[in-house]
């Protein structure tokens, strides 16, 4: 038997890099996992995959309906909500730019995925969990609400505002049985990035563990914040960086 056995988990960013990391690793542990993802193809094959039955869904996070029709989708498959994974956002494909160079169109589209996209994607499931006294969130965040770097300034705000978002929704969503924690993590390789290969080799010199970071080291403290093993852990930014920060 394995932690997650019948539970329903929905990972929005689910169809590649990170996400798709994660949708593999709660399969492993038996949830039944709905991968939402704007694109597509790659969702709907990345549901595909696993092993236990699961649902690809098409789903702009920036968009309230996109989100509602995402948790009304889940549970007319499969009748409730248990977790919910919020890993979409717009990092990899992003230029390092000084403040003063962001344009208000990108500064507007970062947040409204990876802050807002949050916010909608938690707003519409958890109804179901509360109704349900039981589930969690867990959201992505970034050690970058430490490190602050240059060149970042509406990643950071919004990884920022994830971090007390989590903390307000622990304490109001609590009382009802909902867990909502966030994981953040130092800066991982994977496929899709343009951080130049320089600075990979670079962090992992500035790390305890002096290696790069893989999305499979994420897995194992995904998989304990979603469990039972973490029923008393709310409120939580788990800070998974190889050793970076102490924080």
């Amino acid at each position: 038997m394995t932690r997650l056995d019948g539970k329903v988990a929905i990972i929005t960013g689910g169809a590649s890099g990170i996400g798709r990391v994660f949708a593999r690793g709660l399969d492993r542990e038996g949830a039944h996992v709905v991968v939402a993802d704007i694109l597509e193809d790659a969702s709907r094959e990345a549901a595909a995959e696993l092993e236990n039955e699961g649902l690809g869904l098409v789903v702009d996070v920036a968009s309230v309906e996109s989100t509602e029709a995402m948790a009304r989708q889940t549970l007319e498959k499969f009748g409730r909500i248990d977790i919910l994974v919020t890993c979409a956002a717009i990092y990899a494909t992003l230029e390092r730019k000084e403040f003063l160079e962001i344009d208000p169109a990108e500064w507007n589209k970062v947040l409204d995925v990876n802050f807002n996209g949050i916010a909608y994607s938690a707003r519409a499931v958890l109804p179901a969990m509360k109704k349900q006294r039981s589930g969690c969130v867990v959201n992505m965040g970034s050690v970058n609400t430490y490190l602050a770097p240059a060149g970042r300034a509406h990643y950071n705000a919004g990884k920022a505002a994830l971090e007390n978002l989590t903390k307000t929704l622990a304490r109001e969503m609590g009382p009802h049985g909902v867990r909502v924690n966030a994981l953040s993590p130092g800066l991982v390789e994977h496929e899709g990035t343009i951080v130049p290969q320089e600075r990979y080799d670079s962090m992992a010199h500035e790390r305890a563990m002096q290696r790069q970071m893989e999305p499979e080291d994420l897995v194992g403290p995904l998989l304990f914040l979603c469990s039972d093993d973490a029923a008393m852990v709310t409120g939580h930014s788990l800070v998974v960086d190889g050793g970076q920060i102490f924080r």
